[in-house]
């Protein structure tokens, strides 16, 4: 990895945090320094999608127990029809984990008709993690608020936090300075293989570009990817999951972030992984801590016993995806955070 950033804390403060490495490697060598923003890929899904879905439901703008069919007409005819959006938030509605919809479908309904063409994977009830359900998250979550997921992100969780250096880069430029990820989208072109035949894949080095190409077929802004933050931004979000009071709600407000959404395996909550289920942090933080992993090399970890917060962020796709796996590296920097 190039770079990295972390920070280890609790609401007293910050236990560890510091930066090292480079923002880039190519077309220069930039230094990375503490206050960078990464593309934080699927903690997308919980730092924003999710939270906004359970501070939607709170205010009964939204309900987690609707079905699917019922928000997305489109979907009546398919496997996924009766899954509710809280089976959506906890990987239990049946979707596959991912497919280049980019390579046929470019707006938001087309994108939907794409998934309800999907076939269902995976047993009924039980947990398939997948991208495509929290591309569906986050089409509900702004029908139910009115406004696009930036929008709501930049006004219910960036400004009450005093968040600067965290939302989502669309395409506007504003993330230009965060750290730099693959250059081009070479391992999604080969994942996608001929079902993206044609598709005009990006080239360059992407920097403050969403790297995720069915974010970026939506305007980088989606359920699923999509997010730039500071290693410092990604704590004050955890810490705010711990105490909703920070967000002006109640306290327990945000409990369904934090339980499992399902006794019988008890995997996932609304938004996170259980650490039992996670090699990246088993056997090193308690089996009920929370958290979430992204492909680009980054990890939020909220060890709600103590409290305590484990945020790790790297650029480990930058300047291509390495085919090393990350995994031991996550769990020497746990192994080693948990002993603070």
């Amino acid at each position: 990895m190039p770079g990295v950033a972390w920070w280890v804390g609790d609401a007293k403060g910050v236990i560890a945090s510091g930066a090292l490495g480079h923002a880039a490697l190519e077309p220069a060598a930039v230094p990375l320094e503490f206050d960078a923003a990464f593309d934080l890929a699927s903690l997308t899904k919980p730092l924003a999608t999710a939270l906004l879905a359970v501070m939607l439901d709170r205010e009964r703008r939204l309900s987690l127990d609707t079905p699917l069919e019922a928000v997305f007409p489109e979907l009546r005819a398919s496997p996924f029809g009766r899954a509710t959006l809280r089976d959506t938030a906890a990987h239990r509605a049946g979707f596959p984990g991912w497919t280049p919809l980019y390579a046929t479908a470019t707006t938001r309904d087309a994108y939907v008709a794409a998934i309800a063409a999907c076939a269902r994977r995976g047993a009924p009830g039980g947990t398939l993690y997948s991208d495509l359900g929290y591309i569906l998250l986050g089409f509900a979550v702004e029908r139910a608020a009115g406004a696009t997921l930036d929008e709501l992100f930049a006004e219910r969780i960036a400004r009450p936090l005093g968040l600067t250096r965290c939302g989502f880069a669309g395409t506007s430029g504003s993330f230009d300075g965060a750290a730099a990820t693959e250059r081009g989208n070479a391992y999604e072109q080969t994942l996608a293989g001929t079902a993206a035949q044609g598709y005009r894949f990006r080239a360059g080095v992407l920097r403050g570009q969403v790297h995720d190409g069915n974010a970026w077929g939506l305007g980088g802004i989606a359920g699923h990817a999509g997010l730039f933050g500071t290693a410092a931004d990604v704590a004050a979000i955890a810490l705010a999951i711990l105490d909703p009071r920070r967000l002006g709600l109640s306290a327990g407000a945000l409990d369904p972030m934090l339980q499992p959404v399902a006794e019988e395996d008890g995997i996932r909550t609304v938004g996170f992984l259980r650490a039992k289920d996670s090699e990246s942090v088993r056997g090193i933080l308690p089996d009920g801590a929370v958290g979430h992993l992204g492909f680009t090399g980054t990890s939020l970890w909220i060890d709600q016993r103590q409290p305590r917060i484990y945020v790790l962020l790297t650029n480990r796709v930058h300047p291509a995806v390495p085919s090393v796996p990350f995994t031991a590296t996550r769990r020497a920097f746990h192994d080693l955070a948990a002993k603070l």
